[in-house]
């Protein structure tokens, strides 16, 4: 549970990011984690394997699991999504694992109308250069990228009033 000291660093490290006011960026917070976007990211991210390759895997339809292995001659089983890129957000990433040893290999997929986060052009530097900035959805785990809702607190754990 979040204690109203928490949420309102939270909300006061976003107005500092982005230069909005308390109200707007504690309404933007909400509104994006709450967001059906948000939830389905989620789901496409978050799913257990298969145990078996008779049944169809889980991960939503668009992998290709069973593949043998070049070194033990097992089938691969895919076994993870994440995103697959820092700034295509409906770019993922899937991970096949052999079931006979450790081999391992990694598929880039384009999931149209299944983003991870949502992508804007922001002006940085000096010179105002436009550059493509990604921001992960709150429950998404990216690699590379914080999400929403774990930026702030970590931001704040440093900060004293």
């Amino acid at each position: 549970m979040t204690t109203n000291r928490g949420r309102k660093d939270v909300i006061r490290d976003r107005m500092a990011a982005t230069g909005e006011s308390y109200n707007v960026a504690a309404r933007n917070l909400k509104a994006m984690k709450d967001t059906p976007a948000t939830r389905d990211a989620v789901l496409v991210q978050r799913w257990t394997p298969a145990d078996s390759f008779d049944v169809p895997c889980p991960c939503g339809g668009t992998c290709e699991p069973g593949e043998t292995c070049d070194h033990c001659h097992a089938r691969h089983r895919h076994v993870k999504r994440y995103p697959g890129s820092t700034t295509e957000v409906e770019t993922w990433a899937d991970r096949y694992e052999c079931t006979g040893c450790s081999s391992s290999y990694t598929l880039t997929v384009h999931l149209a109308g299944r983003p991870w986060g949502v992508a804007e052009t922001v002006v940085k530097g000096g010179s105002a250069e436009e550059v493509v900035q990604a921001t992960v959805f709150p429950g998404v785990i990216h690699p590379l990228l914080r999400s929403e809702a774990t930026e702030a607190p970590a931001r704040s754990a440093g900060s004293q009033e």
